[in-house]
């Protein structure tokens, strides 16, 4: 299948995917999240590929959600997102089925990879980091929550605390940084990147595809137990959240490019109740 804002190369058991929106660090728009479902599914069918690497084309990984206004116009004209509930169970289907692919999976994150991209970067099996990398989740200053079910993921890989202050405040963290707090496995200088997740993708090429398989879904099901609690209230939590005045202000001053002005919550709603 050809795509649009992917370039995939399989060659001796291994898949290169790269996002390939060079000119918009390879920013996710609704129709790369579309095209990584149908490709995803593809590969749960291919037998020949036992390891696939994902990239991004240009000086990034990916700078998160396109936030542009012509990428939201595409957002809410698909008819696979007729509100925000449902792009949100979209979007959790979407990483665990990247999460659960049978093939074992490389991050290989060149440059800034922000927000759903690191989302995608932590349901990969391992990831390695170029040295001018950069991660973190900017959600909180949009007046956003991390959301696609990436909380869990980030508690199980950092622990509770250090999630917290990265999902809470915003910043992101160099590549040195993440690979302190065990968000990576592995840096490298940038033009040895890709050489060195192809030199993993082949070590792994080396051991036996079952032990593999089965080593992979013990992991995962010991690192993420009881996620499912979660996804049950995220889709709901994240509607409630469009629905409120900080996501409209957080959105409007990053349109605006100005600091975002939230107001204090409102205090409990005055009735007239009868005596």
């Amino acid at each position: 299948m050809a795509y649009q804002t992917l370039l995939v190369d399989k060659k001796e058991g291994i898949a290169v995917v790269t996002l390939n929106r060079p000119d918009k660090l390879n920013t996710l728009s609704t129709r790369l999240f579309l095209e990584l479902r149908d490709l995803v599914a593809e590969f749960r069918y291919d037998l020949e590929t036992r390891v696939i690497i994902f990239t991004g084309a240009g000086r990034a990984f990916s700078g998160g959600f396109d936030f542009r206004i012509e990428s939201l116009k595409e957002h809410v004209s698909q008819k696979e997102m007729p509100n925000e509930r449902i792009w949100q169970l979209f979007s959790q289907d979407l990483m665990t089925a990247i999460e659960n692919l049978e093939q074992l999976t490389i991050a290989a994150i060149n440059g800034p990879c922000m927000g759903g991209a690191l989302c995608i970067a932590m349901n990969c099996d391992f990831r390695i980091a170029a040295d001018n990398a950069k991660m973190g989740v900017p959600e909180i200053n949009l007046g956003l929550f991390l959301s696609w079910g990436a909380t869990p993921r980030m508690v199980a890989l950092l622990g509770p605390s250090k999630a917290k202050e990265l999902i809470m405040t915003g910043d992101p963290v160099n590549a040195e940084e993440a690979y302190r707090i065990g968000l990576v496995n592995k840096v490298v200088p940038l033009e040895q990147l890709l050489p060195a997740a192809q030199e993993l993708a082949h070590k792994l090429l080396t051991r036996g595809p079952l032990g593999l398989r089965i080593a992979k879904k013990q992991v995962n099901a010991a690192s993420v137990a009881r996620m499912s609690d979660l996804y049950l209230l995220e889709s709901e939590l994240w509607e409630r959240n469009q629905l409120s005045p900080d996501m409209a202000e957080g959105i409007q001053a990053a349109i605006e490019k100005r600091p975002p002005l939230y107001k204090p919550e409102a205090g409990v709603p005055k009735f007239d109740i009868p005596e």
